[in-house]
C-alpha cells in the first residue's frame, strides 16, 4: 500500500481543493458509505450477540407481585381472604460446564469475521478511489488525442475548402469527404469530452460527494510500482494467508462449527438463588421471609427442537465451507489473471515507451523541416505524439491498478511489506 489511506472523520463533506492530489483524495474517504455503514452495523450486531450470550451467567434480579384470593382450610375462617404477596428474586448461574464458553467462542469468531468484512470493504473503497482518480487523468489524455485529431481533420478540410473557394483547385466531392471526416472527429471529441466529465463526477460519487466537482488533478508518482512480475505461487500463498475475504470465510466456518458443537451439548446448570418475600397475611412458622438455595438444573428430554437446532447448525457449517471453497477458487483464478496481466503490461509498456520515443524524434524532425520550408505536417506529428503518450500513461496506470488489486487481495501486506 504505497498511497496514503487515511479516513477523515468530519462533520460534513470536505470540498475539493482547486488542485487535487491522489493522497488528498484518499484522505477524503470516510465512513459515510452505505456499504461501510452496513459492515459497521454487522459488527454491532455481532457484538450484541456476544453480549447476549455473556449475559446468560450474569446476576439477575426481579420482583414478582401476585394479587391472590384464597380459601384456606381453617376452622375459624372458611371464606376467601387476601393472600397477596411480593417477592424479590436474585439468581446467579455459576456454571453450565462448557456450554456458554462454547457459545462465546462461536460468537467471538463471528465478530472477528464481521471485522474482516469491514476491513475488506474499506480496502475496496480505497481501491475504487485510486481507480476513479487515475481514470480522470487518463480521460484528460484521451481528450487531448481527440482534440488533436479533430483539429488536424479541420485544418485539412479548411485548407481544401479555401483552395476550392479561392483558386478552384479542389472539387466539391473532395471537400465534402474532408468535411465529413472532420465532423466525425468532432463527434468523437464530444463523446470523449462527455466521458471526461463523467469520470470527474464518478470520482465525486466514489468520494461520497455528489454535489462537488473535482477539476484539476495532479499526476501521481508511480515509480514505486515499477516492480518485477511476482511469482504466482509465492504471491498466491501470501494472499490466501492475508486476504480479508478468506480470513472472514475461515472465521465463519469455525464460528459455525462452534455453534454446532454447542447445539449438540446437553449440560446441567449450577447456580444460586435468593428470595425475599412479603405477605399480606402471614402465619407464624408457616412461611419463609428469606430463602437461599443452590440449584442444579439437569435437562432430561430436550425434545425434537434440539434435533432441529443441530440440523440447522450442521447445514450452516456446510454452507460456510462451500463459501470458503468458492472464494478460494475465485481468488486463485483472479491472482493468476492479475499476474499474467503484469507480464503483458510489461511488454506493452516497453512497446509504448519505444513508440513515444520514436514519435517525439519524428516530431522534432518535422519541426526542423518546417523551419526549412519543407512540406511537413506538424499537426500529424503532434497527434502521433499525443496518441503515444496516452498509450504510455494508460499502460502505466494499468500497472498501478494491477498492483493495488493484488495488494488489496493480500490485505494491504504486499506493497507495504516491500517498504519496510
Amino acid at each position: 500500500m504505497l498511497f496514503g489511506a487515511g479516513h477523515a472523520q468530519t462533520d460534513g463533506p470536505v470540498p475539493f481543493p482547486d488542485v487535487l492530489t491522489l493522497e488528498q483524495a484518499l484522505r477524503m474517504l470516510d465512513d459515510n458509505y452505505p456499504d461501510v455503514m452496513a459492515a459497521q452495523a454487522a459488527i454491532r450486531s455481532a457484538e450484541a450477540s456476544l453480549l447476549s450470550i455473556s449475559a446468560a451467567h450474569s446476576l439477575r434480579a426481579h420482583v414478582e407481585a401476585e394479587v391472590r384470593q384464597s380459601d384456606r382450610h381453617i376452622p375459624s375462617r372458611t371464606d376467601f381472604i387476601d393472600d397477596s404477596r411480593m417477592r424479590l428474586i436474585i439468581s446467579k448461574p455459576l456454571a453450565d460446564f462448557g456450554l456458554t464458553r462454547t457459545r462465546l467462542d462461536g460468537a467471538g469468531l463471528g465478530l472477528d469475521a464481521a471485522r474482516e468484512q469491514h476491513r475488506r470493504i474499506r480496502t475496496d473503497n480505497r481501491l475504487n478511489v485510486i481507480r476513479a482518480f487515475l481514470e480522470v487523468i487518463l480521460s484528460d489524455y484521451a481528450y487531448i488525442v481527440a482534440d488533436e485529431d479533430m483539429t488536424l481533420a479541420f485544418l485539412r478540410y479548411d485548407r481544401k475548402l479555401e483552395r476550392m473557394e479561392r483558386f478552384e483547385d479542389a472539387n466539391p466531392i473532395e471537400v465534402g469527404e474532408l468535411e465529413t471526416l472532420y465532423l466525425d472527429k468532432f463527434a468523437v471529441r464530444m463523446v470523449v469530452g462527455q466521458k471526461r466529465r463523467k469520470s470527474r463526477l464518478r470520482l465525486a460519487l466514489v468520494l461520497n460527494r455528489p454535489d462537488a466537482y473535482p477539476d484539476q488533478m495532479v499526476e501521481p508518482d508511480t515509480s514505486a510500482y515499477d516492480r518485477p512480475v511476482p511469482d504466482y505461487d509465492e504471491i498466491l500463498a501470501r494472499i490466501l494467508d492475508h486476504a480479508p475475504e478468506i480470513r472472514a470465510a475461515r472465521l465463519n466456518v469455525e464460528s459455525s462449527r462452534k455453534r454446532l458443537e454447542a447445539a449438540r451439548m446437553v449440560r446441567p446448570t449450577l447456580g444460586l438463588q435468593l428470595e425475599a418475600t412479603g405477605y399480606s397475611e402471614s402465619y407464624p412458622g408457616s412461611r419463609d421471609d428469606l430463602r437461599a438455595s443452590a440449584f442444579l438444573r439437569i435437562p432430561i428430554y430436550p425434545g425434537v427442537s434440539r434435533d432441529a437446532d443441530i440440523a440447522e447448525a450442521a447445514a450452516e457449517v456446510e454452507r460456510n465451507k462451500a463459501a470458503l471453497g468458492s472464494i478460494e477458487h475465485v481468488l486463485r483464478m483472479k491472482v493468476l489473471d492479475l499476474v499474467q496481466q503484469l507480464g503483458s503490461n510489461r511488454t506493452e509498456a516497453n512497446a509504448a515507451a519505444t513508440e513515444l520515443d520514436y514519435r517525439e524524434r519524428e516530431l522534432d524532425r518535422i519541426r526542423l523541416e518546417y523551419e526549412l520550408d519543407y512540406r511537413a505536417s506538424i499537426g500529424a506529428g503532434n497527434l502521433n505524439v499525443a496518441k503515444a503518450l496516452h498509450r504510455v500513461i494508460r499502460t502505466e496506470y494499468e500497472r498501478v491498478l494491477i498492483w493495488e488489486q493484488l495488494d488489496a487481495l493480500a490485505g494491504g501486506t504486499l506493497l507495504g511489506a516491500d517498504e519496510t
